[in-house]
């Protein structure tokens, strides 16, 4: 089953747990497994967001930094790169702080 037919399910099936009543069958372990699977995959995502997000902050400091003209070396970028990042998480409210 793929994740979207899974989802439409998941979808459907809360649905008609909130028309009809959930009943007695749902075991509470279920509840908490499928919690715990959100959970963990909440976590992969903000991780891959967050190396994407650094990731295009350095496209922006390298692209900046040859537009310039002005050959900068790694060690010089790098400061630039983290300054662009934090900002961004700063700007977005998430950098938990």
């Amino acid at each position: 089953m793929s994740e979207y037919a899974m989802l439409a399910r998941v979808v459907d099936a809360g649905l008609a747990a909130l028309v009809h009543g959930a009943g007695g069958e749902i075991d509470a372990r279920e509840i908490v497994a499928e919690l715990a699977s959100v959970s963990t995959r909440v976590v992969d995502m903000e991780r891959l967001l967050d190396r994407a997000l650094f990731t295009a902050c350095a496209a922006y400091c390298y692209a900046r930094s040859a537009a310039t003209g002005v050959r900068k070396s790694d060690e010089a970028i790098t400061p630039e790169i983290q300054a662009a990042y934090d900002r961004q998480l700063r700007l977005a409210g998430s950098d938990g702080r």
